[in-house]
């Protein structure tokens, strides 16, 4: 069995927005990073084109908690398009839309999250390189949203497990307690939920996973690092 190792990314910026299910006029937000986001953003730094197989195999061997340093407020943009004259506008399927469309759009503004990663030595070593010199520009869930900082925090972190380095990692400047986690790690004392953001074919097919959601009251260490 390969051996496995922990990465550690801070994605932190002025906005983001991680959507798993919300489609066309009106884009929403969830409250923590979509896996199928983080898989993204790594893509995004790889060089990976859209439809890779290489994606849906970082997906399955990838191991992600996120722990909300900084939870954010939710902030909506309505947007408007309009059709050139004389032209009307159409939907996907081809039926006419009329001349503006109104596009409503969420998205968590001042937000930081921790997020933890368990890969393979090899792929580790390919994080590690891609992230620390993108192949493509890096975005929060819409390419709107640009990083405020870099993305990798830390490439060796001291734990033994990625509860371990969840846990006592230290948090973000301004970090709010308790700070919420998703973790992908089962445990028992938590509450777990799914989320459709697991992706399973290069043509950008998703299925649930389960998650488990839990708080910390306090970490181990403390950093007055910006």
């Amino acid at each position: 069995m390969a051996e496995k190792k922990l990465l550690i990314l801070r994605l932190q910026g002025p906005l983001q927005s991680w959507d798993d299910s919300s489609k066309w006029d009106e884009r929403g937000t969830r409250n923590f990073p979509s896996k199928s986001g983080v898989v993204g953003l790594l893509g995004c730094a790889l060089g990976l084109e859209r439809g890779a197989s290489e994606l849906e195999e970082l997906n399955r061997k990838l191991t992600l908690a996120v722990r909300a340093d900084r939870k954010g407020e939710i902030t909506v943009d309505y947007q408007t398009i309009s059709a050139l004259p004389g032209m009307v506008l159409r939907a996907a399927d081809g039926s006419k839309r009329g001349t503006t469309i109104i596009s409503k759009r969420s998205y968590l503004q001042d937000a930081c999250f921790t997020v933890f990663l368990e890969v393979d030595d090899a792929w580790h070593g390919r994080l590690v390189s891609a992230l620390k010199a993108p192949k493509w520009c890096l975005y929060l869930g819409r390419k709107a949203c640009v990083p405020s900082r870099p993305v990798l925090e830390c490439e060796k972190p001291p734990y033994t497990s990625l509860d371990e380095a969840l846990r006592a990692y230290p948090p973000a400047p301004r970090s709010e307690l308790p700070m919420v986690f998703e973790t992908e790690v089962p445990d028992d004392s938590l509450n777990s939920i799914t989320r459709p953001d697991s992706l399973v074919d290069p043509d950008r097919g998703f299925v649930r996973r389960r998650v488990w959601r839990g708080s910390i009251e306090e970490v181990q260490h403390v950093s007055d690092e910006a």
